[in-house]
């Protein structure tokens, strides 16, 4: 197949890869797959990651603004579309973009898109109590549910958002999770890793964005009843998220036991979660999160560490009691003393996280992707 992927941001300089990256990786080992690559300015210093995707530049106006990058270029993203489906004589575009993907259903060809998340919620936390983060949510869903229904297939992370699909008239909705590469993310002697990184005693840690839609508060306003230091790995993105939270750490005096790394490349990962005594996920209370299930749980999971997770619907009947939940501060500091009470299950977790290597996910997508194009008998 010849594949058009119209990703949510840049392809290769954004610092935390998603599942686009991984899947389509494997999927060009066997079909022609080109990427609409948005070379947005925010991130243009950052280290490219490679790929074995072809890249496509799609930038006319570069801006600061992710928003307006993408209002001020979509004139020439229906141009440039139309014009790469009829060059590359595409069979199927996979669109995970909002204006994007709007400028996609110009081109005749069958669309499947992937809903990732509740991507209102999504672009307005970009805008945190703001009057625009409004506007911007209402927008976006607009745009959103017009390319859902126009899609000919949607695929989406788990059966809950299957659910909100089907009740908002989506017809065709298949269920391919979130995962990891496990040959690249593997278990490490947790005593090196943190003799490596300067660390001692117990270890909670984070790996993923700074944004409004975590909740290292929970974390940070635990942390002075724990005899432990919090490894936090990841950037800030597009807000002051990660300030706000060192503020926070400074006012209840534990600034000294909370380790900021910024991003780190994800074939570096593996040596940062193994110093980990257990990883969190923690996630504010919102659809966005409630009922999708990210992909750094199965990258703690495929290093062997136990998951602490705020509890959210769609992890629970996904994984069960695979891994741990809390729902407060107190249950938070009473889940880390349990876990730190018991002997890692490293093999139970590992093989757990081999069940959703992102090359077998992949073989479900490209089923999906075949069905759209025709091409299946």
């Amino acid at each position: 197949m010849n594949i058009l992927v119209i990703p949510t941001t840049d392809w290769i300089r954004h610092p935390v890869p998603n599942r686009l990256n991984f899947i389509f990786d494997a999927l060009a080992e066997e079909h022609e797959v080109y990427v609409l690559h948005f070379g947005l300015k925010r991130f243009s210093n950052l280290r490219e990651r490679e790929t074995k995707c072809q890249l496509l530049k799609a930038s006319w106006i570069e801006t600061q603004d992710p928003s307006l990058y993408y209002i001020l270029n979509f004139p020439y993203h229906i141009w440039k579309i139309r014009r790469i489906v009829k060059e590359k004589k595409i069979d199927v575009i996979l669109s995970t973009n909002i204006l994007p993907s709007f400028a996609a259903n110009f081109s005749r060809t069958p669309i499947v898109f992937d809903y990732l998340d509740h991507l209102e919620e999504s672009a307005s936390i970009y805008y945190p109590g703001s009057a625009l983060g409004e506007i911007v949510k209402y927008v976006v869903s607009f745009i959103t549910k017009f390319n859902l229904r126009h899609a000919r297939s949607v695929i989406t992370v788990t059966k809950e958002l299957k659910e909100y699909l089907l009740g908002v008239g989506v017809k065709d909705v298949a269920v391919i999770p979130n995962g990891v590469d496990t040959r690249v993310l593997r278990p490490l002697p947790m005593s090196e890793a943190k003799s490596s990184l300067g660390l001692e005693g117990t270890v909670l840690g984070y790996v993923g964005s700074l944004e409004h839609w975590v909740d290292l508060e929970t974390v940070i306003e635990a942390l002075p009843r724990l005899d432990a230091t919090l490894l936090v790995v990841g950037p800030g993105l597009f807000t002051d998220y990660g300030d706000g939270i060192k503020r926070m750490a400074e006012d209840l005096g534990v600034a000294e036991r909370v380790v900021c790394t910024g991003a780190v490349p994800y074939n570096e990962l593996s040596r940062y979660i193994s110093a980990m005594d257990i990883g969190l996920n923690p996630l504010k209370m919102m659809k966005k999160n409630e009922y999708a299930a990210g992909g750094k749980v199965f990258n703690y999971l495929a290093c062997g560490r136990p998951v602490l997770s705020s509890r959210m619907i769609s992890l629970e009947k996904l994984l069960g009691d695979e891994i741990y939940y809390f729902d407060d501060v107190e249950s938070f500091i009473a889940q880390v003393n349990s876990i730190l009470s018991v002997e890692p299950a490293t093999e139970r977790f590992r093989s757990l996280a081999e069940r959703y290597d992102w090359r077998a996910i992949s073989k479900d997508y490209q089923k999906v992707l075949l069905e759209a194009a025709d091409w299946c008998d």
